[in-house]
């Protein structure tokens, strides 16, 4: 789209077929809008065809299922002999296995391996002539709706800290908790009511380890989780679980709750009743192993409030991807009304360039002017190239000689027509949403709303400046 957008109306001047339909009564803003519209459809048709292909590439890739045979099940037995259920593990497949619990009906459910799990049921016979069959992948294609709260640790003392403890990541998006002592993470959620939760809080974790030591390679590293009451302080009694790095663990908090007092007693309270105060409720997270630490971040616990459709959330993200569409297609037909075809394309592929790297161009340009080298090392480009050359760290302060300083002010001056374009062009890496869908979680509507201005608002300012552009361009020999 972006080779017919840049080439399309530049030919047409080129072979003089343009002037038979300027001469008769048109506006240039039918041109203009004529070629956007064009193209635009084109590029719709063809999205819609690659996003259908796409869709059953995804769906065919995660689709698989086990199988599982009585004489790989344990029946667990109690102690007068009665079956209360059966554990084992399902063949290979894709790599992978999953242990199965099952109940004496032959109902039960997977554990979760890379991110999925599968239900399971008994479909013939009984004991060691049973017949069981897997179902489908569940937990991948999700559109979940989280709730997320706001985090706050406490250190190693128990005291309030601003964050946790570096390991020494190059990534410092998630802080460490220390294992084994006082050191906590603490969500606080807002908006919990009883209509919108009413069978408990459906709690979901991504937690990190980083270990110290190996330690018992069998096993994970242990941890508990507990709802707190933010103005009295009341907590339940902990939920233990063991952490699972890079797969989403559920846990379902209920009503009811256990709370032991200051004197050892414990009792029963209700969750909404004592624990939330005002639609509040605080999540606390501890580590329990010395020497080990876990690794949060603020979007790593969440609530789950809902769940959307799977296809209709792939239908949104393919409309991040029209949103895109449209605004190359209206960005190469503007350059296209004043430019030649080749530097029509060099100026559209610049203008999204430079607006793919929104951001990363705003905070250079911030750091360029505070002298804050840390939020983004390295320099302008001027300073860059002499790093290169003298084979300097982006780590290592450059000694502040007359040189450094020159260099630092060509570099200001440099950056400061890239902030302002970068300002003004839109990033398409913005409209994108693929990360939503990827990550398993619901592209909100309201987002869907504000790319869908902005994208609206683009387009018309790329309109009127390309009819104006073409209005005053001679179009005939």
């Amino acid at each position: 789209m972006l080779v017919l957008s840049v080439f399309s109306l530049p030919a047409d001047v080129k072979a003089k077929a343009i002037q038979t339909v300027t001469t008769k009564p048109v506006r240039t803003s039918e041109i203009v809008l004529g070629r956007i519209l064009g193209f635009a459809i084109v590029g719709t048709v063809l999205l819609v065809i690659m996003g259908f292909v796409g869709w059953a590439f995804v769906v065919r890739s995660v689709s698989h299922t086990h199988e599982l045979e009585a004489v790989d099940l344990l029946a667990e037995r109690l102690e007068d002999g009665r079956v209360v259920g059966y554990e084992g593990r399902t063949s290979l497949e894709r790599g992978h296995r999953h242990r199965v619990e099952i109940d004496p009906d032959g109902i039960g459910s997977t554990d979760t391996t890379q991110g999925h799990r599968h239900g399971v049921r008994r479909i013939a016979g009984d004991g060691e002539t049973a017949e069981y069959a897997l179902g489908q992948v569940e937990g991948l294609l999700e559109a979940r709706r989280p709730l997320r709260g706001k985090l706050r640790f406490l250190d190693r003392e128990g005291r309030p800290s601003d964050k946790g403890i570096s390991v020494g990541a190059e990534w410092s998006y998630r802080q460490y908790i220390e294992g084994g002592s006082l050191a906590a993470a603490i969500w606080t959620f807002e908006g919990i009511l009883p209509d919108a939760f009413p069978e408990g809080l459906p709690l979901e974790m991504l937690v990190r380890v980083f270990r110290t030591y190996k330690g018992d390679i069998e096993k994970g590293i242990a941890g508990s989780v507990r709802v707190r009451n933010p103005t009295s302080g009341l907590q339940s009694d902990p939920f233990y679980f063991t952490a699972k790095e890079f797969t989403i663990d559920s846990l379902l908090i209920p009503r009811t709750l256990a709370a032991t007092s200051a004197d050892g007693g414990t009792r029963q309270v209700d969750l909404f009743t004592d624990i939330v105060s005002g639609g509040r409720v605080e999540v606390v997270l501890q580590c329990l192993e010395p020497a080990q630490y876990y690794g949060v971040a603020q979007a790593d616990f969440y609530l789950r409030s809902g769940s959307g459709t799977f296809v209709l959330n792939y239908a949104k993200s393919c409309l991040g991807i029209w949103f895109s569409m449209l605004l190359v297609t209206a960005i190469g037909v503007m350059f296209s009304t004043f430019l030649a075809g080749p530097v029509a394309l060099l100026a559209t592929l610049s203008v999204v360039m430079v607006g793919q790297f929104r951001e990363f161009i705003q905070r250079l340009f911030e750091a360029q002017l505070t002298g804050n080298t840390k939020e983004m090392p390295g320099g302008g480009p001027v300073e860059s190239l002499y790093r290169l050359i003298t084979q300097a760290s982006i780590t290592v302060d450059l000694e502040q000689t007359p040189l450094v300083t020159a260099m630092k002010t060509v570099d200001t001056f440099l950056l400061a027509p890239m902030r302002l374009a970068a300002s003004l062009f839109p990033s398409l890496s913005s409209l994108g949403t693929s990360d939503f869908v990827a990550g398993g979680f619901d592209i909100p509507l309201d987002l869907l709303a504000a790319h869908g201005c902005e994208t609206l608002g683009y387009l018309m300012a790329f309109f009127i400046a390309g009819m104006f552009c073409l209005k005053s361009r001679e179009v005939a020999s």
